[in-house]
């Protein structure tokens, strides 16, 4: 292997570290309730870390609007007022004002376990990943397809670190089905949703960050692509 080889190896292994960073994010920020010990990530500056922001509009302006809501947040002041907005909106008592679930977008009658949340099922057998809460949600939460990205990052990530770029095409590809199939096909409608109807500048900014990334991450996977193939 000669020093040009070397050299896109490592860059294609540092750009699958930030794809793993930022779906990690996201995963955790509409898997489940926020936690404090999240929250305090993001009071920290964890987005000043995150990829890309200088690429897309989209995703800068998504960061800003988060950083900018947690230098007036205090934790004990303003936590369960940002709880109660994931609650509220995607859980429930009452009803809601927005679904976080892909068939709500793409079914024309807006109903839940449908065949659009059978075929993303299939998806995640396909590459052995079970989702949280399996049986109890539906497989076409939000959470659970940006954890499924997550996984098939890391898993990606491994067989870049191998050199088996026979394996590592068919994860991006795999990736790549996923992106247009079904992430890209209703977040954009979900995040309007949300921007309409959140009471706090950091679901706002996140469904931003969210829309932002998928985009250029779509671009990321079918550069490395062009490369390995």
């Amino acid at each position: 292997m000669n020093q040009q080889q070397l050299s896109e190896i490592t860059e294609i292994q540092n750009l699958f570290d930030l794809r793993i960073f930022a779906y990690d994010i996201l995963r955790r920020s509409f898997l489940e309730e926020p936690t404090k010990e999240l929250i305090a990530q993001f009071e920290n500056g964890v987005l000043n870390f995150f990829p890309f922001k200088e690429e897309n509009s989209q995703l800068k302006d998504g960061i800003e609007l988060v950083n900018h809501y947690f230098k007036s947040f205090d934790m004990d002041k303003n936590f369960e007022e940002l709880h109660w907005d994931f609650t509220r909106m995607f859980i429930g008592p009452y009803e809601l004002p927005v679904h976080i679930w892909e068939s709500s977008y793409v079914n024309k009658d807006r109903l839940l376990f449908q065949e659009e949340t059978l075929l993303v099922r299939r998806l995640y057998l396909e590459n052995c990943f079970e989702p949280l809460h399996y049986g109890r949600e539906a497989d076409d939460h939000l959470g659970l397809e940006l954890d499924y990205m997550y996984h098939l990052s890391n898993i990606a990530n491994d067989f870049a670190k191998e050199g088996n770029t026979i394996k590592l095409n068919k994860i991006l590809a795999d990736q790549d089905y996923f992106l247009q199939e079904h992430l890209l096909k209703w977040t954009p409608f979900f995040g309007k949703e949300v921007i309409h109807h959140s009471e706090t500048d950091f679901y706002k900014g996140m469904v931003k960050i969210l829309n932002g990334f998928l985009t250029i991450d779509k671009a990321c996977i079918k550069e490395v692509l062009s490369r390995t193939n």
